[in-house]
């Protein structure tokens, strides 16, 4: 590009001296067309489908779709293809992270900072995301218009009536009585959009209009029924749309939701809602509760009562899937770890028991076959040390739960991929032909070592190469 504006004067002017004297005006040469195929070579293939990894693999894309991919002597290179050599580097399929939170305005504006956030997870081979809590129209209209990032789907929140109208209360503190607004308000602030369901509301009207948002999915969130999980859950599949919900919304169980057919369930702490009745569940709602609750009962040996296991034996059998967001709770831990005044507090009771609590409940689930999704519970505001990772994420599930880096990856592809679900589900997570062209090119194994994940040597998505540093820096790869 660069030399071809250096260039650009000078042809001009050569061509007004060549017309002036009655030739034919000189014109710059057509570009070279791009080649329309890619051809990565030498690499060792891991392709996400659970096969072993082929060594000396050739992977052939066609504008953004997988052609082939396999060994040497399956696929032939076509005639004019643009030629990587890939000797002595490992090619994985896109990472996903399945829980992103992504939008959160300031005086109405994103500012720099979505974009900025968007290209470091491209950049680290995070090729698609699903944002569980937005404004689906506001997040989708905002990426279309960066020219690099990962796909992005939002899924549709949803709660109750409390939610929205919790009555204008007051929390008794030693400072005083503290007055908070309903949790709606605090998020419609943010730049999210939640939509209200009440038990006698139209389910199908709900899902149509999440869909008319641009919403893949529903999240359901908090102050649902068993019954409204059901009725919501229903309408959504019929429409084509996966349904999550939070561990627990208040006052449906984990259990409650399986049985009602949801898709997936979100953060492990929430499997303390199992040690309550549902009437106990009910009397939950004002601020604070759920947190003092949880405080009370998340032990690490509560992860082990037949109420949470017979949830999670639930969830393995149905095929429910499990977001355990672990590496949010750490670093809410490490925050307080790291506070050099401290002052005793319920937050912090909640979160060091919830992730003790979360930690082994996670470990119940891996041990009793329930599928699990790495989605990390990112944010794309805040200092950057403070924002879960989907490489925390993962990292806990090699290193403190004893998953192998090779499951530890197929959460984030292939069962990521049937997390997200839906169409978009069916085109990611594998590298296989007819898929999208979404690939991160290592230079260190990451099925030796979940670390070596930081070592991206080129990201591929949609069929267009990206080096990471040229991401970060705004510089596009031909």
């Amino acid at each position: 590009m660069a030399s071809t504006l250096s260039t650009a004067p000078v042809l001009g002017t050569l061509g007004l001296v060549v017309a002036g004297c009655g030739g034919t005006p000189a014109r710059p040469p057509a570009p070279a067309p791009l080649p329309s195929s890619i051809a990565i070579v030498g690499a060792t293939l891991w392709d996400g489908t659970g096969g072993p990894p082929v060594t000396n693999a050739v992977t052939l894309i066609r504008r953004d779709r997988i052609l082939c991919a396999g060994s040497a002597g399956e696929c032939a290179i076509p005639k004019g293809a643009r030629v990587v050599d890939a000797r002595g580097r490992y090619l994985i399929p896109g990472l996903i992270d399945s829980h992103v939170h992504l939008l959160f305005l300031t005086r109405g504006s994103a500012g720099e900072e979505l974009g900025l956030d968007l290209r470091d997870l491209l950049a680290q081979g995070i090729t698609t995301v699903r944002d569980m809590g937005t404004d689906p129209a506001a997040l989708l209209s905002r990426v279309r218009s960066l020219q690099a990032a990962p796909r992005v789907h939002a899924m549709q929140l949803v709660a109750g009536r409390r939610f929205f109208f919790n009555g204008f209360h007051g929390t008794r503190t030693a400072r005083g009585t503290i007055y908070r607004q309903p949790p709606a308000i605090a998020m419609q602030q943010l730049g999210w959009r939640p939509l209200q369901f009440d038990p006698g509301d139209d389910a199908e009207a709900l899902v149509a209009a999440a869909r008319k948002a641009g919403a893949m999915g529903l999240k359901l969130y908090a102050h649902l029924d068993s019954s409204s999980v059901r009725r919501l859950t229903e309408a959504a599949h019929r429409a084509g749309m996966p349904v999550w919900g939070h561990a627990w919304v208040q006052p449906a169980s984990v259990l409650e939701q399986v049985t009602a057919g949801q898709n997936g369930v979100v953060h492990a702490a929430g499997l303390a809602g199992e040690l309550f009745t549902v009437e106990d569940r009910d009397t939950l709602v004002r601020d604070g509760d759920l947190q003092a609750a949880t405080a009370a009962v998340a032990t690490v040996g509560a992860a082990h009562d037949p109420r949470v296991l017979a949830a999670l034996d639930s969830m393995a059998s149905r095929g429910t899937v499990f977001e355990p967001t672990l590496d949010a709770v750490r670093h809410s831990v490490a925050s307080y770890d790291a506070k050099l005044r401290h002052i005793p507090s319920l937050q912090e009771e909640y979160v060091r028991s919830a992730s003790r609590f979360g930690m082994e409940v996670t470990r119940q689930a891996v041990r009793r076959g329930v599928r699990i999704s790495a989605g990390s519970d990112h944010v794309s505001y805040g200092p950057r040390t403070d924002r879960a990772t989907l490489f925390g994420e993962l990292r806990l599930l090699v290193d403190s739960l004893g998953m192998s880096p090779t499951a530890a990856l197929l959460a984030a592809t292939r069962d990521a991929a049937r997390a997200v679900g839906g169409q978009p589900g069916r085109h990611i997570g594998t590298i296989q032909k007819g898929r999208y062209a979404d690939l991160v090119l290592l230079s260190k194994n990451p099925l030796e070592d979940i670390a070596n994940l930081e070592y991206v040597d080129l990201v591929i998505i949609g069929g267009k190469m990206w080096r990471p540093g040229q991401l970060r820096s705004g510089i596009a790869m031909n």
